[in-house]
């Protein structure tokens, strides 16, 4: 496995030079306990470091042996089964995912499945790398495939899923990006997520030393947590501190491609627009003025330009060329005044008021004038 000793296992930027913390004789892991006092022990020196580009405060030594094991106490905490109960409650009605198929990445020993069985989900699998927990699991009649978000996953035909949930693991992992990415793949195109971690603003404002540990390799506050969504293709919804603050709740959704429609009906209307405009006056008595980016888009995409006389435009450099696909002569504003044409439809984006005072003061031959206005084909005289 790959040591991050100098760069972000996120980012890849460098770290500052020197580490924001370093424990010495820390212990080697927090699940580390002996069987006997006089055991052989073991102490690392853990240094706690910032990546100089995305902020993410993480350390650098190796991840835990069990790092693809998932180990909490729910179990032994009422208090914490009555939150999760209620927050999954939320979660499953606002989400609407009753009937949808959901995974909870890392599930343990599936204490968070009877969890979402409670809460009115359907179809609930879980995932996770630990044999004796998943066998656990299945005993207790939950659905759940052995395995970690990794290269050696071997997902079977119909691992694909509506909606997800992490809780407090993606912390541990040595490389989120690829796992998020593998997670990615099994979801459906508009599938929710619920993600949580160790809440780092909570621990930076109070000063907590003591949740500096090995096991977890990442200390997200709500900046770095959103960039590593958002790196790996999810969009966030929400992100709240929860459970007294420790906890950075996220709620998800994969992103989507934009819809875009709006382009194809704005480009549509503008055509029939110029066009109408265009068709009232003799062939090749239209003139444009403007030749920036905007108009050489528009003439180029509503193929009006074969019916127009010539552009015009302030810019010397412009001048005495020709636009590209078009095929126009770009003039001086001096030709409205030796060859007139009929008409003059004003694209010059955010100078457009100003051509038309210049054209209604300097240019009386010009008796036909009208603007485009983003959308909207204004006829000004």
């Amino acid at each position: 496995m790959t040591n991050y000793r100098n760069s972000c296992r996120v980012c890849g930027g460098l770290f500052f030079s020197a580490p924001l913390l370093r424990y010495e004789n820390s212990p080697i892991a927090a699940q580390g306990f002996l069987n006997r006092i006089d055991d052989p022990d073991d102490a690392v020196n853990l240094e706690i470091f910032q990546c100089s580009k995305c902020g993410l405060v993480q350390h650098s030594a190796d991840p835990v042996s069990y790092y693809k094991d998932v180990i909490r106490a729910v179990a032994v905490s009422n208090e914490m089964a009555d939150f999760r109960l209620n927050q999954l409650n939320d979660w499953v009605s606002l989400n609407q995912l009753q009937d949808k198929k959901i995974l909870e990445v890392g599930c343990g020993k599936g204490e968070y499945l009877n969890l979402l069985r409670k809460a009115g989900a359907n179809h609930i699998r879980g995932m996770e790398h630990a044999y004796q927990s998943v066998d656990e699991a299945l005993q207790n009649g939950n659905h759940v495939y052995q395995g970690y978000l990794d290269d050696g996953f071997k997902p079977p035909s119909d691992f694909t899923f509506d909606a997800f949930a992490i809780f407090s693991f993606l912390e541990h992992w040595p490389d989120p990006n690829h796992s998020l990415s593998i997670l990615h793949s099994f979801l459906t195109e508009d599938a929710c997520g619920l993600i949580e971690v160790p809440n780092f603003e909570l621990i930076q404002s109070r000063g907590l030393y003591s949740e500096f540990t090995t096991d977890h390799i990442f200390y997200f506050d709500k900046k770095s947590f959103t960039f590593l969504l958002e790196k790996n293709g999810f969009e966030v919804m929400s992100m709240t501190p929860i459970w007294y603050d420790y906890i950075l709740s996220a709620q998800v959704r994969r992103r989507s491609p934009l819809d875009i429609h709006h382009f194809l009906d704005i480009q549509e209307k503008v055509t029939r627009q110029l066009s109408g405009y265009i068709n009232k006056f003799r062939e090749k008595s239209v003139a444009i003025w403007g030749a920036g980016h905007q108009a050489l888009a528009v003439l180029a995409r509503t193929k009006v330009a074969v019916d127009l006389k010539y552009i015009v435009d302030s810019a010397p450099f412009k001048q005495g060329k020709y636009t590209p696909v078009t095929h126009l002569l770009v003039t001086s504003p001096e030709t409205l005044l030796i060859d007139p044409p009929e008409a003059v439809v004003v694209m010059a984006a955010g100078y457009s008021s100003e051509v038309v005072r210049s054209l209604l003061a300097k240019y009386p031959l010009v008796r036909n004038v009208a603007i485009l206005r983003e959308d909207t084909l204004e006829v000004v005289k």
